[in-house]
């Protein structure tokens, strides 16, 4: 049996499909078969055609093993996008989505839409949450942020949130690092030191977002023994 691991952002345009990718090539550089699986999409790329997530997974970083379930056009909390395309999402679906696909793969990576506080089913009772998702489905969660102004706020209040609602948090990826920037360095250091939980990666901006950009990626990433060992004690990968 696999392990699944949900990939959450501290709000939207903040990289998460970046930062599943990122962990992809990681993953599969070390030779173990990852499952990309993003069920609910809202949204049309550049084209007018494909949904976005789905055209970058499959044209731009070229990995086909990507999958969805729910495709809305309005680009619009998901909530929202089915109300106006008449779709219902059914959690219990993903679920037993995720848990076939954790007997096929040996990694399952979830990737949210949004944050963990985006409503995906509007109910009259209130709302059914990404959180309500994440903890029906037991799996924990990597949080997503960008580096620059904001980021300090945006993490910590990500991640308080999902300790509140009892989610684990396995640990933090920044995107869009710049290492010459004071303010970057300092954002990263102050959160780390305010929430300790482990920085898995800074991923800086890539000028050619490309199959062969982001693989030259993940391998300087693991040239040092330093990540394998957070691979084993952070995320449970035996490496």
């Amino acid at each position: 049996m696999g392990k699944a691991i949900f990939i959450t952002g501290t709000g939207t345009e903040i990289g998460k499909t970046v930062a599943t990718s990122f962990l992809t090539f990681v993953f599969q550089t070390l030779g173990l078969r990852t499952k990309i699986f993003k069920p609910i999409q809202t949204g049309l790329a550049e084209d007018g055609v494909s949904f976005a997530d789905q055209h970058w997974y499959e044209k731009v970083v070229e990995l086909p093993q990507s999958e969805g379930l729910y495709y809305m056009e309005p680009a619009v909390s998901p909530h929202l996008a089915a109300t106006l395309t008449n779709t219902t999402i059914d959690p219990a679906l993903i679920a037993e989505k995720i848990e076939q696909w954790k007997r096929q793969y040996d990694i399952v990576l979830v990737e949210g839409a949004g944050g963990l506080a985006v409503p995906l089913i509007e109910k009259e009772q209130g709302f059914y949450m990404t959180n309500d998702l994440i903890r029906e489905c037991n799996i924990p969660i990597i949080i997503v942020s960008l580096s620059g102004l904001g980021a300090i706020h945006h993490t910590v209040t990500t991640a308080s949130y999902a300790q509140q609602q009892g989610i684990q948090v396995l640990g933090l990826i920044f995107n869009q690092f710049d290492p010459e920037s004071i303010i970057h360095a300092n954002n990263i250091h102050t959160i780390q030191k305010i929430l300790k939980f482990p920085v898995i990666a800074t991923l800086p901006s890539l000028a050619d977002v490309s199959k062969h950009a982001m693989m030259a990626l993940a391998e300087r990433w693991l040239e040092g023994n330093k990540q394998k060992q957070l691979l084993r004690e952070v995320l449970s990968v035996e490496v």
